[in-house]
């Protein structure tokens, strides 16, 4: 019996979302290891394909990239929806919101760096303004989405600094970044009482920000 040639091995082929999940979750342990500069290379050696295979699936770095802030932002809207479960005030809002991101950063810092240094910056911001934007529009904010983008910057200004260095502790910075926050929404007509926020209009947008 002659040898069976190299090719495909026998048996059923894997889904092809499965496929570029498990080469995503490849991806991301790369990063952890080598870093934010992590190349294909070394994400391919990590997932045991070739680089060939790692552009048929996500034409290049950038489609990769892509696919990781998709992933990435996914994750960043559940926890946003399981917080946002409850009558919540105002502050009360920015504090979980803002504990939730910074949160995110410190437990992955890497692969958040990644997709910084490589993703477009406007699919980057725009993946996190949607429910910012939509919590200023519930408490009637004019231009709400210039005050999203305004606040979003900051927040990720000051918490990329935070996570390079990691001083002061954790719960200290939040407590710094959510009274500067709140400072600048409040000046901006944000008002802190008793009511709850209507979050309908968030969990809308957080629910919009997730592909079906």
């Amino acid at each position: 019996m002659s040898a069976r040639r190299p090719g495909r091995p026998r048996g059923a082929q894997q889904d092809p979302a499965e496929r570029r999940a498990n080469l995503l979750s490849a991806a991301e342990a790369a990063i952890r290891e080598h870093g934010p500069d992590a190349s294909m290379e070394q994400i391919a050696e990590q997932a045991n394909v070739s680089k060939a295979t790692l552009y048929d699936n996500f034409d290049g770095k950038a489609g990769l990239t892509e696919a990781l802030l998709e992933r990435y932002g996914l994750r960043l809207m559940d926890a946003f929806a399981e917080a946002i479960g409850r009558p919540l005030r105002a502050r009360q809002v920015v504090t979980g919101g803002l504990a939730i991101f910074v949160r995110f950063i410190a437990e992955d810092p890497q692969v958040y760096r990644f997709i910084v240094r490589h993703a477009d910056g406007d699919a980057l911001t725009d993946e996190i303004t949607r429910p910012i934007a939509a919590l200023l529009r519930s408490v009637d904010i004019a231009e709400p989405d210039a005050l999203a983008h305004a606040t979003l910057g900051a927040v990720i200004t000051a918490t990329e600094w935070w996570s390079s260095r990691r001083e002061p502790e954790i719960g200290v910075f939040l407590e710094q970044l959510t009274a500067y926050v709140w400072g600048g929404l409040e000046a901006s007509g944000v008002v802190d009482d008793d009511r709850p926020v209507d979050l309908t209009a968030v969990a809308e947008a957080i629910g919009a920000a997730t592909p079906v």
